[in-house]
């Protein structure tokens, strides 16, 4: 079926008139047609929803393509970006293959960089057209009841409520300061304790001071834990527990942040380490302003120059992501950024090159695997700037 496109036009989306509209049709395309209202009180509303750039394309009055945006400050080490995540695309049946994705896109991709973004993340299929490229793995610890470590609980635990979620994010923020990936809360305000599934434990005053995501997988043989913050010890003695009240047969570890302290207590011991790449799926990440990024990240890259063998060397590294172009100055007090200017340093990227500033992996991994064209002393420099900075977001915050 053919659509005449002439009829169609796309807006912003709008708190007071839309919300429902966009409930339902993210209803039909992801539950059946269910729960058409907890997703407009959890997943749409009462959350980080970025209503003027995501995007709407209506027939008359039915809608029908949906492209979302949730908009959330996220950790590199001690910088914060603007990111952009997208998530509940989708076009209804008779309108698809006649560009109304790419239209959504392109009109909120440039609605970001005017908002303030500097990145956009998502994850799926069939976006790599628009410029993204693999962000980071699902990385999953997996024990065996064998394995399991044998840690007396120091505080005693409840079952948490909504009533919890502002103190939950409090002590996530805490707990997650320097863990690039992580979302800078609050994000969602869960209105059920069914769909949080936390587990918290509390100070004599009262304060809560950690707490576990505990989550039981699909075939019901996995326990998960998708979060922890607090003593890394206690999250371990809970996790035990809550793994022994059910017949699991292993227990899992789930988008913790690679240097998380319960991570690195399980390294020390007896875990398997399942780390997922995808092709053209998974997370994804897209520049959509990288002059911006770079003004942000100078702080750290003059840090990571300082201690580094570059440290005296002068010149210029141009990154090269296609569409934008930026060149790095090295200068007696400090690195300058330029809009483009050519170099014989060079990184010659094209979308890749936000692979770089995310840290997603090793630098000589992205060029090899990017195919990346570079020059004179970019790959030293690369290495030196662009560390892999193991970028993880908590399962919590996926939109």
């Amino acid at each position: 079926m053919s659509t005449n496109i002439s009829s169609l036009h796309m807006t912003p989306a709008d708190p007071d008139r839309h919300l429902m509209a966009i409930s339902q049709i993210t209803s039909d395309a992801f539950a059946d047609g269910q729960y058409v209202e907890e997703i407009s009180q959890q997943y749409i509303g009462n959350c980080h929803y970025d209503w003027d750039t995501s995007r709407l394309i209506w027939d008359g009055e039915r809608l029908v393509h949906h492209w979302g945006v949730w908009g959330y400050p996220m950790r590199l080490e001690s910088v914060r970006l603007n990111v952009a995540g997208i998530g509940a695309v989708f076009t209804e049946e008779p309108y698809r293959k006649q560009g109304l994705m790419e239209m959504a896109a392109t009109d909120s991709i440039k609605a970001m960089r005017e908002n303030g973004y500097d990145l956009s993340v998502l994850r799926g299929r069939h976006y790599v057209k628009y410029g993204y490229v693999r962000a980071w793995n699902y990385v999953t610890y997996r024990l065996t009841a064998d394995d399991i470590p044998d840690i007396e609980i120091k505080l005693p635990y409840q079952l948490l409520t909504p009533k919890h979620v502002d103190e939950i994010d409090a002590v996530y923020n805490r707990q997650h300061e320097a863990f690039s990936g992580t979302c800078v809360r609050p994000t969602y305000h869960m209105l059920d304790a069914d769909g949080m599934k936390a587990y918290g434990w509390f100070e004599d005053d009262g304060g809560l001071v950690g707490y576990v995501r505990a989550v039981t997988t699909d075939d019901k043989k996995t326990l998960q834990c998708l979060e922890a913050a607090g003593d890394p010890e206690n999250c371990l003695a809970v996790m035990t527990e809550l793994f022994t009240l059910g017949d699991y047969e292993s227990l899992a570890f789930f988008t913790l942040p690679n240097h998380h302290p319960v991570l690195q207590i399980l390294r020390r011991r007896a875990c398997v380490v399942e780390d997922r790449y995808f092709h053209n799926t998974g997370w994804l990440v897209r520049i959509v302003n990288l002059e911006s990024t770079l003004k942000k990240l100078l702080p750290l890259l003059e840090r990571r120059l300082r201690h580094s063998h570059y440290s005296d060397w002068r010149g210029a590294l141009q990154l090269d992501a296609g569409e934008q172009k930026s060149t790095l100055q090295f200068l007696e007090d400090g690195i300058q950024i330029a809009p483009g200017a050519p170099s014989r340093h060079s990184l010659h990227g094209g979308p890749e090159i936000v692979r770089f500033l995310i840290g997603s992996d090793d630098a000589r991994e992205i060029i090899q695997q990017a195919g990346m064209t570079c020059t004179g002393e970019a790959v030293g420099l690369a290495e030196v700037l662009f560390p892999n900075l193991h970028p993880m977001m908590s399962h919590w915050d996926e939109y």
